[in-house]
């Protein structure tokens, strides 16, 4: 937006330089002339005289364009100068405690609300996936569990334990397949879930 508002007012301040070169160039001439018909004269005449014309014409045209030019540099130097005390301004304020501050505004203004969805996402993916994995292991996994657990004593081994194996909760069967595509299922729809607000 700005770069769009500095261009506009570059090109507004060419096109009034450019008019005011223009209204300032002079077109009128004050020569006295005479009127001869162009069969009255001779062929090396006529071509001195369109020589002449082609000359006075090339003539104020560079005259024309040597104003655009001086006109143009003028600007030029007027934009530099403006911008470079612009950035002079800019880096004194932003060693201060203020311009710090609120270049850290502006920073949270262009990128805060995407560093703050892209952490919702990173801990919504997180939790799911723990949940999931918690679930896989409960439902689809057989497991032991420790029942007994004895100590003969101080300094004494082997101490003893005893586990029980759980089978899954779903047995070994068809049911065992399906819940592991719809775990699967969930942890795609987790990524996209995810996706969605992150992005």
């Amino acid at each position: 937006m700005k770069k769009a508002f500095i261009l506009s007012t570059m090109f507004m301040l060419l096109f009034a330089a450019m008019s005011t070169a223009l209204a300032q160039t002079d077109y009128s001439t004050t020569d006295e002339r005479i009127v001869v018909n162009k069969s009255d004269l001779t062929p090396d005449q006529i071509a001195k005289l369109k020589a002449e014309a082609e000359l006075d014409l090339m003539e104020k045209k560079l005259e024309q364009y040597g104003n655009w030019v001086g006109v143009g540099g003028e600007i030029g130097e007027a934009i530099d100068d403006g911008l470079n005390s612009v950035v002079d301004v800019a880096e004194k304020f932003g060693k201060t405690e203020v311009g710090k501050f609120t270049l850290v505004l502006i920073a949270w203004k262009v990128v805060g609300t995407d560093v703050v969805r892209i952490l919702l996402g990173l801990l919504f993916i997180g939790m799911f996936t723990w949940l999931l994995i918690f679930s896989f292991r409960r439902t689809c996994i057989e497991r032991r569990v420790l029942t007994k657990r004895e100590n003969p004593g101080f300094m004494k081994y082997p101490k003893l334990k005893e586990y029980k194996i759980i089978e899954p909760l779903f047995g070994d069967g068809e049911g065992l397949g399906i819940i592991r595509i719809v775990h699967l299922i969930f942890f795609l729809i987790g990524i996209w879930i995810t996706y969605a607000i992150m992005f």
